[in-house]
């Protein structure tokens, strides 16, 4: 059996409503080499049967079910299963753009071994706007070239998600690297802080091949999580340090601070989400014992851009009541990130 060029893994929870258009997005594409990994992460809707009859009219389609893990388990399964050259992860609820194929085996050369791309974001299927990686494609041939890139891909998070980027399978194998299972927020980042460390082959694509859904007012709906910002702080320290294993720590502090300061309001802004059943008073208590915990750490971050200034200025104040309410603006415009 050749093998295939690329796989790609589709965790799948609760998405009777999205996954066959996913699915279609790739078996509609004019190049057929590709196998679909499916992991149904324990649906209790119609996913699985969905899947399952789709599956049986294509032979390149692998369906798997499990338990309910979570999207790491059941991305890492995609990993163990996978045998085509390349992998990629799609959502259950976003779907490729029409030449997505033709683009990627344009863009992949011999010795690649990450390709990076731009999204779509669209809302309630109406096109929004376009994030690219870069203003022009870039090809990069060591470690040390691509480093500068990659700090400015973290520091404006197109680091961070799996589903805009191709690996080479081997690269992710024989380097054992494994989406963290301990952690449910975050565990996309530092699956590929883990693989951009000490890659030499990158390609960075500036079209837009996957179409991203968010729905109106998703941020309201996702869970509530007191220790969302313990688990960020986790994150930056791991950005830290892959920053200090190429040797510039020193001179992007400042996007650090950025990235804590935002993460540091931004756990504000989840007590606004629908799942938190929190009184307003046990609020404002909850951001008063935040900020007696965190407070030296934000008095030395440094505010190098307006918004982080603006940010830091009203958490300073220690006011939680001004601080509850700058959060609920933030909370309905889901925009400053």
């Amino acid at each position: 059996m050749q093998t295939p060029f690329l796989s790609i893994v589709i965790p799948v929870y609760n998405a009777e409503h999205t996954i066959s258009r996913a699915i279609k997005s790739i078996t509609s594409q004019n190049i057929k080499n590709f196998e679909i990994i499916i992991v149904n992460d324990g649906s209790t809707d119609q996913s699985f049967e969905i899947c399952n009859k789709i599956s049986l009219d294509d032979q390149r389609i692998k369906l798997y079910n499990i338990e309910n893990s979570g999207v790491s388990c059941a991305r890492n399964l995609g990993i163990e299963q996978a045998k085509g050259k390349y992998i990629t992860f799609l959502d259950a609820d976003d779907y490729y753009s029409v030449n997505f194929f033709n683009v990627i085996t344009s863009e992949i050369e011999k010795d690649t071994q990450l390709l990076i791309f731009g999204y779509n974001i669209v809302r309630d299927g109406v096109f929004k706007a376009s994030r690219i990686p870069l203003n022009e494609s870039a090809n990069f041939s060591n470690e040390y070239e691509f480093r500068n890139t990659a700090v400015s891909l973290i520091g404006n998070e197109m680091i961070n998600a799996p589903w805009n980027k191709v690996y080479l399978t081997s690269y992710i194998k024989n380097n054992k690297i494994k989406f963290p299972t301990e952690i449910d927020i975050g565990e996309d980042l530092s699956f590929n802080l883990l693989v951009v460390k000490s890659i030499s082959f990158v390609k960075v694509c500036n079209q837009a091949l996957v179409n991203y859904t968010v729905k109106k007012g998703e941020g309201l709906v996702s869970r509530f999580r007191p220790n969302r910002l313990e688990i960020r702080i986790s994150l930056l320290n791991q950005i830290k340090e892959t920053l200090d294993y190429w040797g510039v720590l020193s001179e992007n502090q400042s996007m650090l601070d950025r990235l804590f300061v935002r993460d540091f309001m931004a756990s504000f802004i989840d007590l606004y989400k629908k799942t938190c059943k929190l009184s307003n008073k046990e609020k404002i208590l909850f951001i008063k014992n935040v900020l007696i915990k965190e407070d030296k750490k934000l008095k030395k971050c440094s505010a190098s851009d307006p918004m982080t200034y603006i940010l830091k200025a009203i958490m300073r104040t220690k006011n939680s009541v001004i601080i509850l309410l700058f959060a609920r603006i933030l909370s309905l415009k889901r925009g400053f990130r």
